[in-house]
């Protein structure tokens, strides 16, 4: 069996789109566009995870502290601010003013009064709650994180607060439009 010829182009013959100069004119704004959604879609995901890390690395970090009978709780804690997040739930704690002298942070809410940074390492924390008699002692959770520091102490940052409430659809608006309170006629 003998193989086909070679067929030959034919110049005059051969449809004009499908010429070499038409072709690498038609493939360059193809490559062009595919460039240009590579770009977008690594954009659109490398965004999102760029901004993630940022505000991982501006947010106060989560201090774990172990308290008797197996409670625990998370901390962060902020300039005017803490956030604790534990089994029964979670508190927001503005920052009080401490007039014992020590450098310990105080933040406190009508049920607890919680104090971080004590003890010899400044690992301790002691919180007061309004209907317990005696302090809560807990001390901070031992990390393996390296380039973590072992004292306690509060981010530079505010805390973060929550958005204003939205206003209420259904809640009467005050007008000075009166209907039925006297005569509306002249006089």
């Amino acid at each position: 069996m003998r193989a086909a010829p070679a067929r030959q182009v034919n110049a005059a013959t051969t449809p004009r789109h499908l010429k070499p100069k038409a072709l690498s004119a038609l493939i360059q704004p193809a490559q062009a566009a595919s460039f240009s959604i590579a770009s977008k879609a690594f954009v659109a995901l490398a965004l999102p995870t760029l901004l993630a890390a940022c505000a991982t690395l501006q947010d106060a970090p989560r201090l774990t502290f172990l308290c008797p009978n197996s409670l625990r709780f998370e901390a962060r804690l902020y300039q005017d601010m803490a956030l604790l997040e534990g089994l029964r739930g979670h508190a927001v704690l503005e920052r009080a003013a401490d007039d014992s002298g020590e450098a310990a942070l105080l933040y406190a809410d009508a049920t607890v009064r919680a104090r971080f940074g004590l003890g010899l390492d400044g690992r301790l924390a002691r919180l007061d709650y309004t209907r317990i008699p005696e302090p809560v002692y807990c001390e901070r959770a031992v990390t393996a994180r390296p380039g973590e520091p072992p004292a306690v102490s509060a981010s530079d940052r505010p805390g973060p607060r929550p958005p204003p409430p939205r206003p209420d659809p259904n809640a009467p608006i005050e007008t000075n439009i009166h209907l039925g309170d006297g005569r509306n006629g002249p006089g």
